[in-house]
C-alpha cells in the first residue's frame, strides 16, 4: 500500500513468511500482518519499527523464560532440601558481632569466652560454606585430650566424638555446658529405662542427683561406665552395711560373690522394697529352693520343704526371711540376726536366745508353772521349761520345732537330724494335750486340765 505525498509507504508481508516462536523468526522479523517500513524518498531503507518490535519481543521472550526457569527451580527446591546458606563476607567483623545470641551468659566454653572460633569452624574470609575444622580427631578432643580419657568401656557418644549429644558446644545454663540437667539429659537416649522409672514402686534415690552418681559419663574401667567396682561404689552411700558385711564372721555368697550387690538388688528401680530383684522370698529361693551344701552343714531345699510342710513359721507366712536371718553378714551362725544356740543341747540362759525372745515371750521358758502361758504343759507344769531351762543339757527349740515350716502345728518337728540320724519325735496331738514317743526317751503323755 502506498500513501503518495506522505512520504511513507508501507507493505504488507507475504504469508508465506516464517513466524517465530512468539510471531517472530527472529530479532529481523516483524509481525506479519501489520510490518511498517519505513522508506524515505530517495534515500536508503531502515526499518525502524521492524528493528523496534524485534527488540521488544526479544525481550519478552527472555523475560517469560526467566520466569518459567525460576518457577521450575522454586518447585524442585521446595521438593528437596534446602542447601545451606552461605556465610557472607566477614569484612572485619568478629563472630560474636553476628552470633551473641548464639553464647550464653552464664556458662560458655572458654574458646568462646576469648572468642577463638576459628579452633572450631571453618570460615572463608571472602564468604561461601562455614563448616567445623578437618582434623583426624573430634574437633572438642583439640583441647580436652583423650589422654584424660582412660578405660576400656566408652559410652557411646564419646566413641563417635558426639559431644554435641549431651554438651552444648557455645555454653548454657547447665553446669559442663550440658543441654539438659540431671538424669533427664540420659533419658533422651535410654528411652526404656524413663519408662520402667515412671511405671516403677521404688527408685534408688542416686537417681535423684542424676545417673552420673555412679556411672562415668565418658570412659571406665569397669562395665557399665560404672566410675568404681561394685561393692566400692556402693558402699560410698550404704556404708555401714559394706563395713558389716567386710567383718561378718559369717559371710553370705551372694555379698562376696560377682557381681555382688546385684545378685539381689536392682541397682535402678524396683517393685519391692529395697531394690530387690524380686519379692523378699522370691529373692531367697532363687539360690535357696536347692539344698546347699555350707562346709559341715547342708542346708535344706527350702523350696520343697514350704511346698510340703503348710504350717508355716510367722516370718515364713509373711515371707520375710531377713525376720531371722540377715542376707549381708552376721556374727551368728546361719545369718541369724540374733543369738540362737548352734548346738541341740546347752545349758539355759536367757541371752542365748535373743532371737526366739524378740517374739515369742521368755517367760514361756523361765516360769516353771503355769496355765496360762503355754498350752505345752502337765496340768500348771510347764513342758517347756522341764525340756529348756536344764544345766548342762538344756534342749534348745530345735531340738522338737522346724523352724521354717512342718506339718503339725506349732511347727513341731516329724523328725529332727541327730548327727547322721533323723529322730523321729512321734507327736500326737489330743483336744486336752498331747503325747511323743520320740528316740530320746520312752512315750510321754500331758494333759492341759490335770490338777
Amino acid at each position: 500500500m502506498n500513501m503518495e505525498g506522505s512520504g511513507v509507504t508501507y507493505y504488507r508481508h507475504k504469508k508465506s513468511e516464517s513466524i517465530g516462536r512468539f510471531g517472530v523468526s527472529g530479532l529481523n522479523a516483524c509481525r506479519p500482518e501489520m510490518c511498517l517500513r519505513l522508506k524515505r524518498a530517495g534515500g536508503a531503507g531502515l526499518c525502524f519499527f521492524r528493528a523496534l518490535i524485534g527488540l521488544l519481543a526479544g525481550i519478552a521472550f527472555l523475560g517469560m523464560y526467566t520466569a518459567v526457569a525460576a518457577s521450575q527451580d522454586n518447585s524442585q527446591a521446595s521438593a528437596a532440601p534446602q542447601d545451606k546458606k552461605p556465610h557472607p563476607p566477614l569484612f572485619g567483623k568478629v563472630c560474636v558481632d553476628c552470633h551473641e545470641q548464639q553464647v550464653s551468659e552464664k556458662i560458655r566454653c572458654l574458646v568462646v569466652k576469648e572468642p577463638m572460633c576459628v579452633l572450631c569452624h571453618d570460615i572463608p574470609d571472602v564468604g561461601g560454606t562455614a563448616k567445623l575444622v578437618s582434623a583426624d580427631t573430634p574437633v572438642c578432643l583439640k583441647c580436652h585430650a583423650r589422654e584424660k580419657f582412660k578405660g576400656g568401656y566408652n559410652h557411646g557418644p564419646f566413641v563417635f566424638g558426639a559431644c554435641v549429644a549431651c554438651h552444648n558446644p557455645h555454653g548454657g545454663s547447665e553446669p559442663r555446658m550440658l543441654r539438659v540437667s540431671g538424669r533427664q539429659l540420659c533419658l533422651t537416649c535410654h528411652r526404656d529405662m524413663d519408662a520402667r522409672l515412671t511405671n516403677a514402686g521404688f527408685r534408688h534415690k542416686a537417681l535423684a542427683s542424676g545417673c552420673t552418681e555412679c556411672h562415668s559419663p565418658h570412659t571406665s574401667e569397669q562395665r557399665y561406665e560404672l566410675k568404681e567396682p561394685v561393692p566400692i561404689l556402693c558402699s560410698r552411700c550404704h556404708e555401714q552395711t559394706y563395713r558389716d558385711s567386710e567383718t561378718a564372721q559369717v559371710k553370705h555368697s551372694p555379698v562376696t560373690e560377682t557381681p555382688f550387690c546385684t545378685n539381689c538388688h536392682n541397682p535402678h528401680l524396683s517393685q519391692t522394697d529395697h531394690l530387690l530383684i524380686s519379692e523378699e522370698m522370691d529373692t531367697c529361693l532363687k539360690c535357696h529352693e536347692e539344698p546347699i551344701q555350707n562346709g559341715q552343714y547342708k542346708l535344706k531345699g527350702m523350696g520343697n520343704l514350704l511346698a510340703a510342710n503348710p504350717m508355716r513359721h510367722g516370718p515364713i507366712q509373711s515371707k520375710e526371711c531377713s525376720g531371722c536371718h540377715k542376707a549381708h553378714g552376721s556374727s551368728n551362725f546361719r545369718l541369724l540376726t540374733e543369738k540362737y544356740p548352734k548346738e541341740m543341747y546347752t545349758s539355759f540362759d536367757k541371752s542365748k536366745y535373743e532371737l526366739c525372745f524378740r517374739c515369742h515371750e521368755s517367760t514361756l521358758v523361765t516360769e516353771e508353772r503355769t496355765r496360762t502361758l503355754t498350752g505345752f504343759r502337765d496340768g500348771e507344769r510347764n513342758l517347756h521349761f522341764v525340756h529348756v531351762d536344764k544345766v548342762p543339757r538344756g534342749r534348745t527349740c530345735g531340738l522338737c520345732h522346724q523352724m521354717h515350716a512342718s506339718k503339725l502345728p506349732k511347727q513341731i518337728a516329724v523328725t529332727v537330724r541327730f548327727g547322721d540320724w533323723d529322730l523321729p519325735i512321734g507327736f500326737n496331738k489330743t483336744e486336752n494335750g498331747g503325747s511323743c514317743s520320740p528316740g530320746c526317751h520312752s512315750p510321754k503323755n500331758y494333759e492341759r486340765n490335770a490338777e
